[in-house]
């Protein structure tokens, strides 16, 4: 009988051990130094394996945030990010990069910061609409090539359906960012 356990034992060891060894390990990403946050979708950071280094600017994938003069609360999303990504203390984040920049020359990013999915966490807590963006046509669309499609939509229902930011129902926002910043210029 003692002899049939540890045979037993040792026959789910291997498995289990040739399970985890089978399983992909976590993607690697490149680590930035977010200098600043441009508004709630957008952020800043030197590039330092240029030569002299680079200012570059990001635009997080898969969100569509308020304005900053969309009262208030555009405001109110860069201060999430902000806090979201540790800021004002020098704060790394992990950054995957995603398409061709936009027409502002920002690249298309998710950032991470212990293993949290920022832009996702922004819908979550009712900061920004999804926005499905093709990153490489640099326009909106339902469709969008956006890998984490089915994650960030969820985040924001999740926020809808709580009430969070900008779908409280005692101060909800009236105006989408897009028809605000159409309506502005």
């Amino acid at each position: 009988m003692l002899n049939f356990h540890w045979r037993q034992l040792l026959v789910r060891a291997s498995g289990l051990f040739l399970l985890t060894s089978c399983q992909a390990s976590p993607p690697k990403y490149s680590t930035i130094q977010i200098s600043r946050v441009i508004s709630g979708q957008s952020v800043e950071w030197i590039d330092k394996s240029q030569q002299p280094p680079v200012m570059r600017q990001g635009r997080l994938m898969g969100i569509d945030a308020p304005d900053l003069a969309q009262d208030p609360w555009g405001k109110q999303a860069k201060q999430r990010l902000e806090e979201l990504i540790g800021l004002p203390s020098k704060s790394t984040v992990s950054v995957e990069f995603e398409g061709e920049p936009d027409q502002y020359g920002r690249q298309f990013v998710y950032l991470w910061k212990e293993d949290r999915l920022l832009n996702e966490q922004l819908l979550k807590d009712g900061y920004a609409l999804a926005s499905m963006r093709n990153a490489s046509a640099s326009s909106t669309s339902a469709a969008g090539s956006n890998k984490y499609r089915e994650r960030l939509l969820r985040g924001s229902q999740y926020a809808r359906l709580m009430g969070e930011g900008i779908w409280n129902p005692q101060q909800p926002m009236r105006m989408s960012p897009a028809e605000f910043r159409k309506e502005e210029r």
